[in-house]
């Protein structure tokens, strides 16, 4: 699979290069958990421009029947929010081409896609970091490294799934 990302050509034009994996059919006959099923139909995007990040997070929300795309800096990130319009945005700040805040900013200032629930991953802890992007328009901002059960619930709490979060260990 290809990830979808942003292309400069000689002019200085973006362009965006997607490319999607084929679809797969799993039917084991036995019923999905609940929370298997509420993923499904819901996209979330993912915006890291670490693979190894990317590969996990994608893992955990394929598991949990999410459409998952994409997005490897802040430029593809705002293109891909305009063309797709995913149901969550998990970013983070650290990206290149535009920083997670320049991209938070543009997609708040969109009318079309301001509502995007964006939650930020950062290894950064620093109170600042957390106030900047608070301040720009991130619904939640969690400290890397993460309990992937933790993402998964404040994915289901941003989306409707959930009313509360419970405890994850």
């Amino acid at each position: 699979m290809r990830i979808p990302t942003v292309t400069r050509n000689e002019g200085g034009d973006c362009s965006l290069m997607r490319i999607f994996p084929e679809s797969k059919s799993v039917n084991s006959g036995a019923a999905a958990p609940s929370r298997a099923k509420a993923g499904q139909g819901r996209s979330v995007l993912i915006a890291d421009d670490h693979e190894d990040t990317r590969l996990m997070l994608r893992t955990i929300l394929e598991m949990n029947r999410f459409h998952v795309l994409e997005a490897t800096n802040g430029e593809a990130v705002v293109q891909l929010t305009e063309i797709e319009r995913p149901d969550l945005v998990l970013m983070d700040l650290s990206l290149p081409i535009l920083d997670g805040l320049a991209a938070l900013r543009l997609i708040r200032a969109n009318k079309t896609i301001s509502e995007v629930p964006i939650i930020f991953l950062s290894g950064r802890a620093e109170p600042a970091s957390q106030i900047a992007a608070r301040e720009a328009g991130c619904n939640d901002y969690l400290v890397k490294p993460v309990n992937l059960g933790q993402i998964v619930q404040l994915i289901e709490l941003r989306l409707g799934f959930k009313t509360e979060l419970s405890e994850v260990t």
